[in-house]
């Protein structure tokens, strides 16, 4: 049997901006209901719950039409998320969140369940989607890309496990979701689908309809199918859910594995669009703790502002958007999209925080200005904060800064980000339990304590040393790469050869980088300009180092910290003004195993110069040590020969797509020119956990806000909610959809379970796992990430 599956994928951004989107996906199903009323037999497939809130909200009579037919069974809704995302830049929650909020949509405006998943576009699916499927209700997978070309199965109709041991069954499209006739007749396309299903001896689905931007299946294809049918072809109108109902008891082989690539290049480009993706779920998972904890302490909810926000974010993760393969206006609707979801979560976490603080008592002295420390992660704190207090500065009057005891705390000076007179920025040590807090005082000095020096002003570094009590760091005089970085602890050489070391490399490829799985890695290396001491104090040291390559500029800021088990950060600020070109940042690490955080957990790849897609964390493991690098922006990664390669960008054209050739004189826009900026942690020793905490605390730092409130009670340190776990990691808690439960998940990071403690209550996480609870007056409740 072939089971023939009408439908219309529609890039909602693409090739256009999203208000054309919209306009097509209305035209397109308007269309779908004319064929479903002239052909008894029609079936239409049709995912993404952003395009049915659209028809919904701008054609009622349209809704109204598709429910009818929904409730027909004429009408199949595939999908349940809320867009077809990039399979491997979002976060594990993201992902969750695409199924919380889509399948929620259908079930409230249509009362039905959708239980396949469906990313028939998305450039490559990660490890962990067959557990985040079957954790948000999902029994099936539909996939297109990689098709055979780039990547072997050893069917198109098998069984696809996650590391958790989570499988669903999976079909891979085998040509295309489309019928196009520059590419075959759709009649070749029947035949060749005939061959491979007697190939297999099991039944194989066939989809048609004109896509991308819209349109649907035809008049013409239906009188084919209706014609191979009355010929004799075992041809049915049909949809996925059938498909997969009457194939489940079919035996099928197995895949544990990525399923990678189609194109590589996607992870590199727009690099703007991808930090703005990961600092908006960044702050967003700040914020919707920071409610849930004040919602526990009374305090209302923002459920319907972090609905649209989420929302918000994940229509901008689609794969066209946040891969970067999208015109240059489209682009810059994303940035602009997701600048207003870390404003409108900045405005929550405030919301939360001050809610939060105003249980606090108020410090001992008015005149003295308190800081409220939060920390929104539920590991423990301990380390490095910046804080401006606002206070009466006199430079000829000593202040200290005192905690809750009235004990000092250590803190330097440092350049404050503003230039106004009296303006000072200290840098201090800290330590904040998981879910908790600290208050502090910016006080007069009214013990005879000698105060920090006022910040100097940034003065050339003599030679090419940089130390402190925790770490020495050589820079090589050349290039300005990091030559030697050694831990004064341990006596730990981080790096096994010239590290942070920028080179240029040639990128002649489009925009998704089509038909490699590799770039080059020899180039024009960076050459060091100048090298200025920012910062010298008791708590850290830090050096601006100055290069330059090509046209542009690459200048780093390196943080040394005094304790060695604090990690050393690089602020990266880049002017680039290349074309056609990548930028390539090389750390020899003398890896034996590099592990790349993905959604909802890990994967080990092998350093063999392919470029990989990751996350927030790459982890070298090594003879001696292992060496953890973490991020806030940048997603694309390459490792060779023991060395890991960040490819921190890339310069091809806006959207363009091979064979397509530039004109000769062509002008067109180039990507990612200009300024932009980042920032890396280099963590030593430590478990995946810890690769985990380094990120997060990157991401997720404490919050630092002057203490106001005055009618609070309760004491001067503590914490809400209580989280312990030996090898695994909280990623999200939020107050339930319905009713007022906590929901807290966590996955487990090793090849063991982990037994996860809330206050006391316990609960279990399988190994590599993931595990959703509700927290409520009556314990812990296991969930899922449908929170029923």
């Amino acid at each position: 049997m072939l089971h023939m599956i009408g439908n219309a994928h529609i890039d909602p951004v693409w090739l256009w901006r999203w208000p054309e989107g919209c306009a097509e996906a209305i035209g397109t199903c308007w269309a779908a209901i004319d064929r479903l009323e002239e052909h008894e037999g029609f079936v239409f497939t049709r995912g993404e719950a952003q395009i049915y809130a659209w028809i919904e909200a701008f054609d009622p009579a349209l809704f109204a039409r598709i429910r009818t037919f929904i409730a027909a069974g004429r009408w199949v809704v595939v999908n349940g998320w809320w867009v077809q995302p990039d399979c491997n830049i979002p976060s594990g929650e993201a992902f969750i969140r695409q199924a919380l909020y889509g399948k929620r949509y259908f079930r409230e405006r249509f009362g039905i369940e959708v239980p396949v998943g469906y990313n028939v576009d998305s450039f490559g699916h990660a490890a962990t989607l067959p557990m985040l499927l079957r954790h948000t209700g999902s029994t099936a997978y539909v996939f297109m890309r990689p098709g055979p070309h780039e990547m072997e199965v050893p069917a198109d109709f098998f069984d696809w496990r996650s590391p958790d041991g989570s499988t669903v069954p999976t079909f891979r499209i085998p040509i295309a979701y489309g019928t196009w006739a520059h590419n075959m007749s759709f009649d070749e396309k029947i035949d060749r689908h005939l061959e491979m299903s007697a190939k297999a001896g099991q039944p194989f689905m066939c989809f048609y309809g004109v896509g991308n931007h819209g349109g649907g299946p035809t008049r013409e294809t239906i009188a084919t199918i209706d014609r191979r049918k009355a010929a004799g072809d075992p041809l049915a109108f049909s949809d996925p859910n059938r498909f997969f109902s009457e194939t489940v008891s079919l035996p099928r082989p197995t895949v544990a594995t990525e399923l990678q690539f189609h194109a590589i290049g996607c992870y590199a480009a727009a690099s703007r669009l991808k930090q703005l993706n990961r600092l908006a779920e960044a702050r967003l998972s700040q914020a919707e703790t920071a409610a849930t904890l004040a919602h526990r302490g009374g305090a209302p909810y923002p459920t319907a502002e972090l609905t649209t926000l989420w929302q918000k974010l994940l229509f901008n993760q689609f794969h066209d958007t946040l891969g970067g393969t999208a015109i240059e206006s489209a682009c810059i609707d994303a940035e602009r999209e997701l600048g207003a979801v870390i404003s409108g979560a900045d405005a929550i976490l405030n919301g939360g925080v001050r809610h939060l603080s105003a249980s606090v008592r108020p410090g001992p002295d008015g005149r003295d200005a308190t800081l409220f420390l939060a920390n929104f992660n539920a590991t423990d704190f301990d380390g490095l904060v910046e804080a401006q207090p606002w206070a009466d500065f006199d430079s000829s009057s000593a202040r200290q800064l005192l905690d809750e005891d009235g004990q000092p705390v250590p803190f330097q000076y440092v350049q404050p980000e503003g230039l106004t007179n009296g303006l000072q920025r200290i840098l201090f040590w800290v330590a904040i339990p998981g879910f908790g807090y600290r208050l502090l005082r910016y006080a007069k000095d009214t013990a005879g304590l000698v105060p920090p020096s006022v910040a100097a002003p940034p003065t050339p570094l003599v030679g090419h040393v940089v130390e402190t009590g925790g770490w020495r760091m050589e820079i090589d005089p050349a290039t300005g790469a990091i030559a030697r970085l050694v831990n004064r602890s341990s006596g730990l050489s981080v790096f096994t050869g010239a590290a942070h070391r920028g080179v240029i490399v040639d990128d002649p490829t489009d925009t998704w980088s089509h038909g490699i799985d590799r770039f080059g890695f020899d180039g024009e290396a960076t050459r060091l300009e100048r090298v200025i001491t920012v910062e010298d104090g008791p708590l850290r040291r830090a050096v601006e180092i100055i290069t330059s390559a090509g046209k542009s500029t690459l200048t780093t800021r390196v943080l040394l910290p005094a304790d060695a088990d604090l990690p050393v950060e690089l602020q990266v600020r880049l002017d680039w003004r290349e074309q056609r070109k990548l930028l390539r940042l090389a750390y020899p690490l003398a890896g034996s195993r590099f592990e790349y955080e993905i959604a909802a957990g890990w994967v080990e790849r092998p350093d063999d110069g392919r470029e990989v897609s990751g996350q927030r964390w790459v982890r070298a493991v090594r003879s001696d040590a292992t060496v953890s690098l973490a991020n806030d922006a940048k997603y694309s990664y390459a490792a060779k020969d023991g060395v890991l390669y960040i490819t921190a960008l890339r310069s091809p054209p806006f959207a363009h797509h091979d064979p397509v050739v530039l004109p000769e004189g062509a002008s067109p826009r180039w990507m990612d020119q200009g300024e932009q900026q980042f920032s890396l942690r280099i963590g030593v020793g430590g478990t995946r956990r810890d690769a985990m905490r380094l990120a997060d605390e990157l991401l997720k730092p404490p919050v630092v806000t002057p203490h106001v409130a005055r009618g609070g009670t309760a004491p001067a340190r503590g914490q809400w909610l209580q989280v312990e776990s030996a090898s695994g990691a909280v990623i999200a808690l939020k107050k339930a959809e319905n009713g007022d439960d906590m929901v807290l998940r966590a996955i487990a990071l090793d090849e063991v379970a982990d037994r996860v403690a809330v206050d006391g209550a316990a609960f279990t996480v399988p190994a590599r796992g993931i595990a959703s609870v509700r927290l409520g007056p009556d314990g812990v409740r296991m969930s899922d990430g449908l929170e029923d």
